[in-house]
């Protein structure tokens, strides 16, 4: 039952993330001229993560050390959306990201008096980016910039009657608002390839403690339009509000497409 709790906890905001801009935002791999009207590009993407942290995201049950690899977490996982839509002009480049996960978790539970437990966890992720191009030339582009992320955690658990024929239910949501500071870094290597790193940090007490983020990909130009991206990402949150409690650090490979137009 531990294990249940803890990866339905997780998992209610352990997906998400600014997946952010993974596409190097240059006409093409060996050009860094910018374009004179606005340019778009979405992006879709997976994340193979394992979670490790402590979390209490269904007071007043307490606080669960979390150790999963993403197995555990895949056992349970029903779906989700994932997916940055980016859009440059001139200097500017303007990103939007948005993530939604559910998983369930149930199993029976011993003795006569309740018969199973199910746990039901969803998670909202969004975040509106604006970074500003400070340095490109042949080889590389330099961007900074700074958002807003803000998270929805939303979990219900479910214990089924037994022989008393009583049930209990118990949700918690709980939404957030993070300031963070961007940054990003492309570097062209010549023909189809280029790589890219993105951090970003924020929190500063104003919705969690504290969140940092770091993501570096390889990336292949296919086309004109078509960029496919393989990488690592790791993502960091402490966010604390009374007896709700999720710190926890999230990092595993990435794979990811994006389309231009």
């Amino acid at each position: 039952m531990k294990r249940i709790l803890a990866v339905a906890a997780i998992l209610a905001g352990g997906l998400p993330v600014q997946a952010a801009d993974l596409q190097p935002a240059t006409k093409g791999p060996s050009s860094f001229a910018l374009s004179t009207g606005p340019t778009f590009s979405f992006t879709g993407y997976g994340w193979a993560s394992v979670l490790h942290g402590r979390a209490s995201t269904l007071p007043p049950l307490p606080a669960a050390k979390v150790d999963l690899s993403f197995g555990d977490i895949l056992k349970d996982f029903n779906g989700g959306l994932m997916g940055v839509a980016e859009m440059r002009l001139g200097n500017w480049g303007f990103i939007a990201d948005a993530m939604f996960t559910q998983v369930t978790s149930g199993a029976t539970l011993p003795g006569p008096y309740f018969s199973s437990v199910k746990l039901r966890s969803q998670t909202l992720t969004l975040q509106a980016t604006a970074l500003y191009r400070l340095y490109s030339d042949a080889t590389f582009d330099v961007d900074l910039g700074a958002g807003l992320r803000f998270w929805n955690l939303d979990n219900r658990l479910k214990i089924g009657p037994g022989a008393l024929n009583l049930a209990i239910e118990h949700s918690e949501a709980e939404n957030w608002l993070d300031p963070v500071v961007a940054g990003r870094l492309i570097a062209r290597l010549g023909g189809p390839w280029s790589v890219t790193l993105i951090g970003d940090i924020g929190g500063f007490d104003a919705g969690s403690r504290l969140t940092w983020q770091a993501l570096g990909t390889v990336n292949y130009h296919w086309t004109e339009n078509w960029v496919f991206h393989a990488g690592y990402r790791a993502l960091h949150v402490d966010y604390r509000k009374g007896r709700f409690l999720y710190d926890t650090t999230m990092h595993g490979p990435i794979l990811a497409a994006t389309y231009r137009f």
